[in-house]
């Protein structure tokens, strides 16, 4: 779902260089179309921002992060995305970092 969200992210970037763009050349029509798609892009991006932080987890101080069965546990090192050593999310097999991971057992 992290995924869907950035893309979402990233077209709604786009949308608005594109509303900059059209107002700068006076194509007033253009702009309000892309206005437009850029609000139903918003409405799904709240969606999706609504369904993560219903699930969202935080690390306890002093405590410790319950994961599902079979789930791997690696550090903040051991990925190839962006992500703080005090924080905890969910990552795909594939952006964990060659060779990392697979010392740690998967759990029971």
């Amino acid at each position: 779902m992290l995924k869907a969200v950035k893309d979402s992210i990233h077209r709604m970037t786009s949308h608005l260089q594109l509303i900059s763009s059209y107002l700068e050349m006076g194509d007033y029509i253009k702009a309000l179309g892309k206005t437009r798609e850029t609000i139903k892009e918003l409405h799904a991006l709240a969606t999706s921002l609504t369904g993560l932080a219903n699930v969202g987890m935080t690390v306890p101080e002093d405590g410790a992060v319950v994961v599902p069965h079979g789930s791997t546990v690696v550090s903040h090192e051991d990925v190839n995305v962006d992500v703080d050593s005090h924080e905890v999310r969910s990552v795909g097999k594939d952006e964990v970092r060659t060779g990392c991971g697979s010392d740690n057992p998967k759990t029971k």
